[in-house]
């Protein structure tokens, strides 16, 4: 593992500095956090795209985590939402004096990728009639510590997520979870062939669902979301029904979404078709 002290973190040296700093390197191997919010709007309308979120912070564990690794969020939603991240999903939040030993600042952006096996793993391992998991990772490995230590500059970690809803989506109420975890070896998910390899590892650490396989679960913070018909899309059928209407009842000619072709009856050199004439559908 590499590690990524801060230069503000005391010597280890002296006598017995070197058990001293190896017992600290094995400490800071732990990382204990949990999710602590989830934010999603609480309606949308369908064919809207909305931005849904969570964010972990420090267990209280005391525990220094000065690692560099790989993230991997997931968010499951109903099937046939999209799912994508916007640029710099992956974000940490710090104190401003806050850096790495090599010079990098804590409180930053990361973008992340679509996973193709993390989705595989968190739908085998997450199952859920009617939802569906889309996974990602970052970018590459993204130097972090998140402790409640005051030596840490890294009080939490952000993943946000851009939802679409189709325009078909039937009204009603829905559920948003989520899963995140990381993993320090170079191989990352790589390393696993299969959800059941991973089960015990950090893929699973924390997440909203009520699965033996998460460590950290925070089942109370699911998001819940209340899908509204389109209104844009509700107001062009009923403009287009109530033009329809008219032309049943007005004189001339009138294609069915309510547009007058003409004054008179005569549908003589009109293209072939269904239309009103005089308010009785003809097909020409």
């Amino acid at each position: 593992m590499k590690n990524n002290y801060q230069s503000i973190l005391p010597s280890l040296g002296g006598a017995g500095g070197g058990l001293c700093a190896l017992l600290f390197v094995l400490f800071l191997l732990t990382s204990c956090y949990k999710i602590i919010r989830t934010v999603a709007p609480k309606t949308a309308e369908a064919g809207s795209t909305i931005e849904v979120s969570f964010t972990v912070v420090d267990d209280g564990s005391d525990t220094q985590n000065f690692v560099t690794d790989w993230s991997y969020a997931g968010i499951r939603v109903p099937s046939g939402w999209e799912v994508t991240v916007p640029q710099g999903a992956h974000q940490q939040f710090a104190e401003d004096w806050v850096y790495y030993s090599d010079g990098s600042k804590v409180n930053s952006q990361h973008n992340m990728i679509a996973c193709d096996k993390l989705t595989e793993f968190y739908n085998a391992a997450c199952k859920k009639s009617g939802y569906t998991w889309h996974g990602f990772q970052s970018q590459k490995k993204v130097p972090k510590n998140i402790s409640a230590c005051w030596r840490n500059g890294c009080d939490s970690i952000k993943i946000t997520f851009l939802v679409t809803i189709p325009e078909d989506a039937k009204p009603g109420k829905y559920t948003i979870d989520f899963i995140g975890g990381d993993e320090e070896d170079d191989a990352g998910i790589d390393k696993y062939s299969s959800y059941t390899d991973a089960k015990s590892s950090r893929l699973f650490h924390v997440g909203t669902v009520n699965n033996s396989y998460i460590e950290n679960k925070a089942t109370n913070l699911a998001c819940q979301i209340e899908v509204t018909e389109n209104e844009t899309g509700i107001e062009s059928i009923q403009n287009s029904r109530n033009k329809n209407q008219n032309s049943k009842s007005q004189k001339g000619i009138y294609t069915l979404d309510g547009k007058k072709v003409r004054s008179t009856k005569n549908t003589a050199g009109l293209p072939h078709g269904v239309y009103y004439v005089d308010g009785k559908k003809v097909t020409k």
